[in-house]
């Protein structure tokens, strides 16, 4: 299979796993830790299918190397963590604590004895698959960055839609939706500065710690 052929098979499968993890999200809904499984058989999956037919390296393919100068990072670092507290005061008084702390519960089957583990799955290696997937591989099936990465960023979007689609009323959804491709934009910039997947998925951990730290104060009932 050549190259370009590949690509289009990467971009179709994406697609599809778009599509399954809607589904398991919305349909089927089972445990987080299935969910999980699933999102690593298919994301990852695609990035090894991918590697082994073109004969490339994973760690070049999604940029998996040190960052140099990181001044300006370590701002983003702080700028994504405070920011997500930010927002969090600011919307707080427009959002259904309790309907987010049940679908945590009840559809995501957390508990306050699992939270933990799993915060930390979802900070530590959830950001780095959803970056090494959305900004460092899909990009690169195209030809053309700019298509690449605004594609991408839609992508990035739309997969969290079923995630939080039960969560906010229609306009904070919508904010929720625009927000998440500029930032999906600004992480590919930050990828794309730095040439290194690190780069981004470190401030996308650190927006995942303070969201995280949101959720363990609903499992803990202190947000209600």
């Amino acid at each position: 299979m050549n190259e370009k052929k590949c690509r289009i098979l990467c971009v179709i499968l994406t697609v599809l796993a778009l599509v399954l993890a809607y589904i398991m999200e919305v349909v089927v809904q089972p445990g987080y830790l299935i969910k999980s499984i699933i999102k690593v058989g298919t994301f990852g999956g695609i990035i090894v299918l991918y590697c082994v037919l073109t004969k490339n390296k994973i760690k070049e393919v999604i940029n998996l190397k040190k960052p140099e100068k990181i001044g300006v990072l370590a701002g983003c670092i702080l700028l994504f963590f405070v920011g997500m507290g930010i927002l969090f005061f600011i919307f707080k008084n427009q959002i259904e604590w309790s309907t987010i702390r049940g679908s945590l519960i009840e559809k995501e089957g957390l508990t306050r004895k699992n939270c933990l583990i799993a915060f930390a799955y979802i900070i530590i290696f959830n950001s780095f698959l959803e970056e090494a997937f959305y900004r460092g591989f899909f990009p690169k099936l195209f030809t053309k960055k700019m298509p690449g990465y605004i594609i991408s960023a839609v992508f990035f979007s739309v997969y969290h839609i079923g995630i939080v689609g039960g969560w906010f009323n229609i306009p904070i959804f919508l904010i929720c939706v625009f927000g998440l491709v500029l930032v999906a934009l600004f992480l590919q910039w930050l990828c794309e500065r730095y040439k290194s997947l690190v780069a981004d998925w470190l401030v996308h951990a650190s927006a995942n710690v303070a969201i995280n730290i949101i959720g363990t104060l609903l499992l803990f009932e202190v947000l209600k």
